[in-house]
């Protein structure tokens, strides 16, 4: 028995020198996940790019912060807030924990998803807002769904404009998910040649804000927070009009 033991080895270590003199090698490993690096220049808003009719009807589509959570109430969240200084009917179209990829924790559906409830409305402006859900999708499935759903925002309402907005954070300094988001959408509309609105980018906050602009209860903007936000959304939208500085 002791032999038969000492030969099943001797026979097992042939076949393997065998196996390696073949050829054979350890499994390749998968190429490296592909990572996005920021359009340079980065876009920037050109000044008169965007022509609206007098009080047009606009769709503000996006996230927790399109919703207004945190503010108290969430009308005072700034989707609903720039309506009157621009002059916009606003529909807001806002669901918490959404984003290109991520349908909600209850499913209610991603950008993408909750189209089709808007169908039969009529635009002149489609703004979609957000990002930072997206956790955890990498780079090009994350571009694939912002592709998709812009693509899907032209066909429902093709006669309306564009605008694209990052994600932002009220504290500052963003995490990686907001990053990438950022990073994505910044390449896309610039392929596209369609108005980018880059929180992140133009510092709308910066380190430590949080103390003044968040709220502390959930982490995102309280009700200053999200003034902050709607001022400074409505300044870019007035350089994308060419009507401010």
């Amino acid at each position: 028995m002791r032999h038969l033991a000492r030969a099943l080895v001797v026979v097992l270590g042939a076949v393997s020198t065998l196996g390696l003199a073949a050829g054979c090698s350890p499994e390749a490993k998968p190429p490296a996940e592909p990572t996005c690096a920021m359009p340079d220049p980065a876009p920037t808003l050109a000044p008169g790019s965007l022509t609206l009719p007098a009080k047009p009807s606009v769709l503000i589509l996006g996230d927790s912060y399109t919703e207004g959570y945190g503010a108290e109430p969430e009308t005072k969240g700034w989707a609903y807030l720039v309506g009157k200084p621009l002059g916009w009917r606003v529909t807001v179209n806002g669901v918490g924990g959404t984003g290109y990829v991520n349908p909600g924790p209850r499913s209610e559906g991603t950008y993408l998803q909750r189209l089709p409830s808007l169908q039969g409305r009529s635009f002149d402006l489609v703004v979609v807002q957000g990002g930072s859900n997206d956790r955890d999708t990498p780079y090009p499935a994350l571009q694939d769904a912002v592709t998709r759903t812009i693509d899907a925002v032209r066909s429902d309402f093709p006669t309306a404009k564009v605008v694209i907005m990052g994600p932002a954070t009220p504290y500052g300094k963003p995490d990686p998910t907001r990053v990438l988001s950022q990073c994505v959408l910044a390449g896309f509309a610039q392929s596209q040649q369609l108005p980018f609105v880059d929180p992140l980018g133009e510092r709308w906050f910066v380190d430590g804000d949080g103390d003044r602009y968040a709220n502390p209860q959930n982490g995102h903007p309280s009700n200053a927070g999200y003034s902050h936000i709607a001022e400074r959304f409505e300044a870019d939208v007035r350089v994308l009009l060419g009507t401010g500085a």
